[in-house]
């Protein structure tokens, strides 16, 4: 096992992470994003949970409701990212599509809703990685 969960809360100007996994395992930082990094190193002296320490995947479980509230928000941003990214894949697939159908810039344009010259970056992009052969 090299993943673990850490609940972490405020108290004045630290942040303490308690592993769920064993509540023995304890640490304390300044910032919010030391805390992996302290729970790494605090897994060093803890050999029967993990024998690879430096490669442990550490989740963070904020105790707050602002605090919930911003981790939740933090993932429909990736998320969101994540669709972003695959859209825009295809807006590349569909851009160079209608380009070998013959239509222009602008018609692709109007119909991708995005401007002319987007098309222009869109058609350039997706050259640029045939060329390359990916």
């Amino acid at each position: 096992m090299n993943t673990f969960t850490a609940k972490v809360e405020r108290d004045e100007n630290w942040w303490i992470a308690q592993l769920e996994e064993d509540p023995g395992v304890m640490t304390q930082t300044r910032r919010l994003d030391q805390i992996a990094d302290a729970i790494r190193d605090a897994l060093i002296l803890f050999p029967e949970l993990t024998n690879a320490p430096e490669e442990a995947v550490v989740h963070l479980n904020v105790v707050g409701d602002a605090e919930e509230e911003a981790q939740a928000t933090r993932a429909e941003l990736q998320r969101l990212r994540k669709a972003e990214k695959e859209q825009l894949q295809k807006v590349v697939e569909l851009a160079h599509q209608l380009s070998d159908s013959g239509y222009n810039y602008r018609d692709i344009a109007y119909l991708l809703d995005i401007t002319y010259g987007r098309v222009g970056q869109l058609l350039k992009k997706k050259q640029a990685k045939f060329r390359q052969g990916t």
